[in-house]
C-alpha cells in the first residue's frame, strides 16, 4: 500500500512539473472600430445590413436598464434606435452611451401603447443637463420626421419615448 501512495505522489508531482511550461501569449487580431457619430451614421447608410446585425448594433451602441426586453422589436425600430443614438452622440459626444429604459417589458404602459406592439422604445434623458435634453429631443424629432415620433415624457420617470408612426 505505501508503494502505491508513493507512486501516486510521484505521478502527481510529475504532472505538476509538466504543466509548468509558459502559457503561450495570444494576441487577438480583432480591433474595435471607433468612429465619430457622423462617420458611424455614414457607414450605416452605405452598408447593407441584415436585421440581426442592425439589432446587434443597437444593443452594442446602447446600455439597457435591467429587465428591458428588446428581442421582439420591429426591425425598423432598430434603425430608428440607431438614429436616436446618433443624435445622442452629436449632442453629448461620441463617448456617451445612451440607456434604453423600456421596450416591450413593462406591464404599466398606457392601454394602447406601441410598446405592446414592439413599435416603441424609451431612452433615459433625466441625467442629462436641461439644455442638452432640449437639443437631443429636437434633434431626434428632426431626424425621425415622417418615420417616427419622439415624445419628451416628463415627471418622475422622465424619458424620451420614440414610437413608429402609423
Amino acid at each position: 500500500m505505501p508503494v502505491i501512495a508513493v507512486a501516486l505522489v510521484f505521478f502527481v508531482y510529475q504532472l505538476i512539473q509538466d504543466n509548468r511550461r509558459p502559457i503561450p501569449k495570444f494576441e487577438s487580431n480583432y480591433v474595435e472600430e471607433s468612429w465619430s457619430a457622423e462617420e458611424y451614421l455614414r457607414h450605416l447608410n452605405n452598408r447593407a445590413f441584415n436585421g440581426d446585425e442592425v439589432h446587434r448594433l443597437l444593443l452594442n451602441r446602447t446600455r439597457q436598464k435591467p429587465g428591458v426586453y428588446l428581442e421582439s422589436l420591429e426591425p425598423v425600430m432598430d434603425t430608428v434606435g440607431l438614429t436616436v443614438v446618433n443624435v445622442f452622440h452629436n449632442v453629448m459626444g461620441d463617448d456617451y452611451i445612451p440607456v434604453i429604459t423600456s421596450g416591450n417589458d413593462y406591464p404599466f404602459h398606457a392601454r394602447n401603447s406601441k410598446h405592446y406592439f414592439n413599435k416603441a422604445i424609451d431612452f433615459r434623458i433625466k441625467n442629462i443637463p436641461i439644455e442638452k435634453r432640449r437639443m437631443v429631443v429636437t434633434g431626434v424629432e428632426d431626424k425621425l420626421k415622417g418615420k417616427a415620433r419622439a415624445i419628451w415624457e416628463k415627471g418622475d420617470a422622465e424619458h424620451l419615448h420614440v414610437e413608429l408612426l402609423e
